[in-house]
């Protein structure tokens, strides 16, 4: 499946980055290279690190901006942008951009266990490199701290009870699949409360969440990002 990417707003993002045409910028979350793309129409001399913990979206983005010598690729988190920076032995940049979030790639790709829809393998790495996925997280962590995802990453009103019938069906198996998770939280919430989209989408958005470590490392980055100015 191409790994295509339509920037969300774009036009915005560019005026707000206020490109210097020979300036440093970050990509944090490169992906199918969109606002990349951007970014470097509006660069003459200046430079783009481009960041992603996908390989496929990293090997997209390298045919996507091909046209371009000025782009350096690193195959990392954002939240390592110091590190990175340091490495590359850049002191400080002139923009950084974080496009958060999931994929539309991630999704369609049923494989990797992002999509509530279909039947696949519990997984929802964005780095597949990573050990933490989702099986793990479902299996392993304790229904308090089930709970606690649920309600803080996904504000899903039933967390108590998705993480409890969680805990009780991983006694006698296993939770190995998509649909088996779908089905245990599908059981989890009254009928008469499952008319606000499918039922599964807020469960499978915390644990996305949780397997990426998608919220705390902002911090760091947003501190480093105010440090360069």
């Amino acid at each position: 499946m191409e790994f295509t990417h339509k920037p969300v707003l774009l036009q915005e993002c560019i005026e707000l980055l206020k490109i210097n045409p020979n300036g440093i910028y970050v990509d944090g979350t490169l992906g199918g290279a969109g606002h990349s793309k951007e970014i470097l129409n509006h660069l003459t001399n200046g430079m783009l690190i481009g960041i992603d913990r996908d390989e496929d979206a990293l090997k997209a983005a390298r045919n996507n901006l091909k046209d371009f010598s000025n782009v350096k690729y690193v195959h990392g988190n954002h939240d390592d942008i110091k590190e990175i920076l340091k490495e590359l032995k850049i002191n400080s940049v002139d923009g950084i951009l974080l496009d958060l979030g999931v994929s539309s790639y991630q999704l369609d790709e049923r494989n990797r266990g992002f999509s509530y829809l279909g039947n696949s393998a519990l997984d929802m790495r964005m780095d597949q490199t990573q050990e933490l996925n989702a099986e793990i997280v479902v299996n392993t962590y304790t229904e308090e701290k089930l709970s606690s995802i649920l309600f803080e990453y996904g504000e899903e009103r039933f967390a108590k009870n998705i993480a409890r019938n969680i805990c009780k069906y991983r006694i006698n198996k296993k939770i190995e699949t998509t649909d088996e998770l779908v089905n245990i939280i599908q059981n989890s919430i009254p009928i008469s409360k499952q008319k606000d989209g499918h039922p599964a989408k807020r469960t499978f958005q915390a644990i996305r969440i949780e397997v990426n470590n998608e919220i705390r490392p902002l911090y760091d980055c947003i501190k480093f990002n105010r440090m360069s100015k």
